[in-house]
């Protein structure tokens, strides 16, 4: 019987999940089922459960993916890890709560079976569906993912796996953005001479940046509590919140990381933050607290020094009067002052008496 050998997008991961569980956890891992779907934007939500694995994909030009991995196969790569061997998977234990770490484990294996997979499938379509993709970061809940996933069209890559010839099963799932359709290259026209206009869709790197979207937060002010105080909170109840200053806001990221300062505002009737640039470091350098007492003792000594080249609180020349009169040789007691006698340097010898002459010329004139 003849069976098609064209690779699917399906067929591609089934090809890939063996040799990455292989090359990477020294695992045997095989997929028993795969379904494919694609859903609208709103159903994406119905099919991502929040007791599970869930993590952000990033893709090429800023697109937004998702995939969710099951406790048990989650499970399964840590005791593969750890132990060198998979258990049977206890369906009755309590459920457990996922963390940062679950998702850094499972990260080197999304990477590979993605890359991997994403070459093999025949048509052009099919393999930029999962080109690109690679781990993003573990999203916290279902709502802030759905957040992130801002295309209309998604396909649903549902895998079944097996792990460790029959130890246990787990489910793998991919949230992946119908991919657009590339763009077309317009022939060149040789019949025209005229320069060639870029098409009005085209854009520059830095349209694109300002483009990007940035989930940011705005905060007045921080407050430090005891745990006991914040485990006594009553519905409510009012904080003090001591100086607030709308000029001084504070722009954080969603970890709670500083990245600038602004004035928190109103504009066209909505809330509105003008961001202050930040001042250039050559302009104002970085100083130490160890500098200030020797900062502070360098202004007041330039203070003493405003009005240093006032003219009038200049002390009178010794060599003028009260008036402001030039003193004549006799009152500075240079009348009577000999001459140096330059009669032994070469070019005065026969000169000598006739500069003396001069210069008495010169006193009594």
């Amino acid at each position: 019987m003849y069976q098609s050998r064209t690779v699917s997008v399906l067929r591609a991961l089934r090809l890939s999940m063996s040799k990455v569980g292989q090359d990477l956890f020294e695992l045997p891992l095989a997929v028993l089922g795969a379904t494919q779907d694609v859903v609208g934007n709103d159903a994406c939500a119905e099919v991502f459960n929040e007791d599970q694995l869930m993590v952000l994909l990033d893709g090429p030009g800023g697109a937004r993916g998702a995939a969710m991995v099951d406790a048990a196969f989650v499970g399964g790569l840590i005791q593969q890890q750890t132990m060198g061997e998979v258990q049977p998977f206890n369906a009755d234990a309590p459920a457990r709560i996922m963390t940062s770490t679950d998702a850094s484990l499972i990260e080197p294996f999304l990477n590979t079976l993605l890359e991997r997979a994403a070459p093999l499938p025949q048509t052009e379509d099919e393999r930029r569906l999962m080109a690109g993709f690679k781990f993003g970061a573990k999203a916290q809940d279902l709502r802030l993912l759905m957040l992130a996933l801002e295309a209309d069209a998604y396909h649903i890559l549902r895998l079944t796996l097996d792990m460790a010839q029959g130890s246990r099963q787990g489910e793998l799932l991919f949230c992946l953005p119908v991919p657009k359709p590339p763009p077309k290259i317009a022939e060149p026209s040789f019949e025209e001479d005229d320069d060639v206009v870029p098409e009005e869709g085209d854009k520059t790197l830095c349209e694109n940046v300002l483009s990007l979207k940035a989930d940011l937060i705005v905060s007045l002010t921080q407050l430090q509590l005891p745990i006991r105080t914040v485990g006594a909170l009553e519905v409510g109840q009012v904080l003090e919140l001591g100086h607030v200053s709308f000029s001084n806001a504070q722009v954080r990221t969603m970890e709670g990381r500083i990245v600038g300062h602004g004035v928190l505002g109103q504009r066209e009737g909505m809330r509105a933050v003008r961001v202050k640039h930040r001042s250039k470091q050559r302009e104002t350098p970085l100083r130490r607290s160890s500098d200030a007492a020797a900062l502070r003792a360098e202004a007041a000594q330039d203070a003493q020094f405003d009005d240093f080249y006032s003219v009038q609180d200049l002390p009178a020349l010794t060599g003028q009067g009260g008036d402001g009169a030039t003193k004549s040789d006799a009152d500075m007691g240079f009348e009577n002052a000999p001459m140096p006698d330059l009669s032994d340097l070469p070019g005065f010898e026969d000169e000598a008496d006739g500069t003396s002459e001069k210069m008495d010329q010169l006193n009594t004139g």
